[in-house]
């Protein structure tokens, strides 16, 4: 059973950034609290940067998209 968890920290999403890292990529559920994240409200700085840092390693082929 997939739960969905709702961001509304930087300290969330560092500790999602920690976990899809390690596990080396990113679920539909995952995505979509992110596409969340973005669209739900005005993020801090530090919220962006881990943002940037999950988009990156995406680009860059070090998370995969998995569904």
């Amino acid at each position: 059973m997939m739960t969905t968890q709702t961001f509304n920290s930087s300290i969330h999403l560092d500790e999602m950034f920690t976990r899809v890292w390690n596990l080396g990529h990113l679920t539909r559920s995952e995505r979509q609290n992110l596409k969340s994240v973005v669209l739900s409200r005005s993020l801090s700085s530090e919220d962006e940067d881990v943002l940037n840092r999950i988009f990156h390693a995406v680009r860059r082929g070090w998370l995969k998209i998995s569904d």
